[in-house]
């Protein structure tokens, strides 16, 4: 029933099944058509202006060798070659004249859409869909081809100019929005990198100001910069950190510049003493030292107005909260930050206009201005961050929780929240230790009525360390594992992809 309520949403005024436009888009941006004649520079191909505009350009292809299975000998295609590049100039009902721009062109050739430069501006959910069949596809304006979310659909500009509408959204009369709990998601995770240590933090970093996000690991002591490309890790460059121990490590756009700043959180001593970093070039350099604050960014879309420290110390644990800003270049107190009862910044972000963390007792709490509207009955927190807390009698681990993300998908938002399941070991024995990681979906059923379940498939061996989200709508995840020895200690850096069941 769930799967049927789902389909109906999309489907569109005049019949079509959701699928159906998003193939009729993805044709818009592989029309293909053929080479009639060349003159010289001038080449006639047979598209016509209900197919082309004046501007658009062409790749020529040549058809090469058959391509034949090595099992059944059938021929399943041909090898194509670019071999030139041409612009439309002069558009008639049936054909088209075009300009030789690069290459050769010869009669009887295939022609097919150059679309290299396409931006989308619109709905995480609605990107993470198209980013499917356009792999090209990347947020922003100002390229060659923009798509942008309307009221009903999509719309599609070429250099600014409106050439074509994709009716999607219109729901049929008298069917009911699916709620929350319609909703049943599997998570299918593909593995981008093995990590070379045990990760403690990590987050999505603009560290040049442009947009292009890095990922930034945390381990202990030190930092690694990660390029994030679309299917693979690229690691550019790492940070040695200062005497401590490393419990935290957070992005926001805290400054003037447009880059992000680097929230790292340290233990040192008996209390905290975190820094404050900048990239420049390929390294890192300190902003601001000696941090009395565990700091945290709840909304990394309004960084400075959430910026917030909570002090720290092996005797109070967690205490005083208080709102950060960084004003020419140094740290400074602007005011209260009334927290809720139990908060820690450690695992806090805002989601819609809740406010969610986990306290000290591992169960997820969830705030909407004084009041709390939800909490779980059992233990979610736990990772293999931690500091040692030494006492009379030897010692105690004390452990910081990961922090969870905020989703889109199918137009619902969703926070996904770590659930890491504590072993024998570390129940009897105060040895950190854990037996698997599990993600669950939080979201209205109906307003302020917050409901929890499990993420099907999100079972990951021993310690779900974070879990963040891209600007582009892609949900990767970083896991942990330890050994007897330090060497053993290791992690892993997945993506995920969520399907609705």
């Amino acid at each position: 029933m769930a799967l049927v309520v789902l389909t109906l949403i999309l489907l569109i005024s005049s019949g079509l099944k959701a699928q159906e436009v998003f193939d009729m888009l993805r044709e818009f941006f592989q029309r293909e058509g053929y080479v009639v004649r060349v003159e010289g520079a001038r080449v006639l191909v047979d598209l016509g202006k209900d197919r082309v505009r004046v501007g658009e350009e062409f790749h020529v292809l040549r058809e090469g060798k058959e391509i034949v299975h090595p099992v059944t000998k059938q021929i399943i295609g041909r090898e194509r070659e670019r071999v030139g590049r041409i612009r439309i100039e002069e558009v008639q009902d049936s054909f088209s004249y075009a300009r030789l721009l690069e290459g050769t062109a010869r009669e009887g050739e295939r022609v097919r859409l150059r679309a290299e430069e396409l931006c989308f501006e619109g709905s995480e959910e609605l990107f993470f869909r198209l980013r499917s069949l356009l792999p090209e596809l990347k947020r922003g304006r100002n390229c060659t081809y923009n798509l942008k979310e309307i009221k009903e659909g999509i719309g599609v500009e070429f250099r600014e100019s409106p050439v074509a509408f994709f009716q999607v959204y219109t729901p049929l009369a008298g069917t009911e929005r699916a709620s929350f709990e319609d909703i049943n998601l599997l998570a299918r995770a593909r593995l981008l990198r093995p990590l070379p240590s045990l990760p403690l933090s990590a987050d999505l970093c603009d560290l040049t100001g442009t947009g292009k996000e890095f990922l930034l690991v945390l381990f202990q002591g030190r930092i690694e910069a990660y390029e994030l490309l679309k299917n693979d890790l690229v690691k550019r460059f790492d940070y040695s950190l200062p005497a401590g121990v490393s419990v935290g490590l957070q992005c926001g756009k805290l400054a003037e510049g447009g880059q992000d700043l680097v929230l790292v959180n340290l233990v040192s001593g008996d209390s905290a003493n975190s820094l404050i970093l900048k990239a420049m070039g390929d390294s890192l350099v300190p902003v601001v030292r000696n941090v009395p604050y565990i700091m945290g960014i709840l909304n990394k879309g309004k960084a400075k107005e959430s910026f917030v420290g909570q002090r720290y110390s092996f005797r109070d644990k967690f205490g005083q909260t208080i709102r950060l800003a960084i004003e020419g270049g140094k740290l400074k107190e602007v005011g209260a930050f009334l927290a809720p009862r139990g908060f820690r910044v450690d695992s806090a972000f805002t989601f819609g206009d809740y406010l969610l963390f986990t306290d000290t007792t591992g169960r997820v709490r969830v705030f909407k201005g004084d009041g709390e509207v939800f909490s779980t009955e059992e233990g979610f927190g736990g990772s293999y961050t931690l500091v040692d807390i030494p006492l009379e009698q030897g010692k105690l681990n004390f452990v910081f929780n990961p922090r969870g993300t905020q989703v889109s998908f199918l137009n619902f938002q969703m926070a996904l929240l770590v659930k890491n399941h504590t072993g024998m070991v570390q129940r009897f024995l105060d040895i950190v230790k854990y037996s698997r990681g599990e993600l669950f979906l939080l979201g209205e059923r109906r307003r302020e009525l917050l409901s929890l379940k499990p993420l099907r498939g999100s079972n990951f061996e021993e310690a779900i360390q974070a879990v963040l989200t891209t600007k582009e709508g892609r949900v990767l995840l970083l896991t942990g594992r330890t050994g007897m020895l330090t060497i053993q200690n290791k992690g892993e850096v997945y993506e995920l992809e969520l399907r609705a069941l």
